[in-house]
C-alpha cells in the first residue's frame, strides 16, 4: 500500500493550488482504501471529456 503519496508541481506553486493538491490527496486515498466510489477523482480528472461530442464514426459503428 501506498504510504506516503505525495503530489508534487512541477512549477512553483501558490497557496491554492498547495491546498487543492492536499484535497486530490485525501481524495485519491480515501478511493484507495475503499472509502468512497472515486467518481469525485475521476470527475476532477476527466469531467471535461464528458462534454465532448460522440464522433460520428463511432455512433454509427455501436448502432451496428
Amino acid at each position: 500500500m501506498m504510504t506516503n503519496l505525495q503530489i508534487t508541481p512541477a512549477v512553483p506553486a501558490t497557496a491554492a493550488i498547495i491546498g487543492s493538491a492536499g484535497s486530490m490527496d485525501r481524495r485519491i486515498r480515501a478511493f484507495l482504501n475503499g472509502d468512497s466510489h472515486g467518481e469525485d477523482v475521476l470527475g476532477a480528472l476527466y469531467g471535461h471529456v464528458v462534454d465532448e461530442p460522440i464522433p460520428e464514426r463511432l455512433r454509427a459503428l455501436l448502432r451496428s
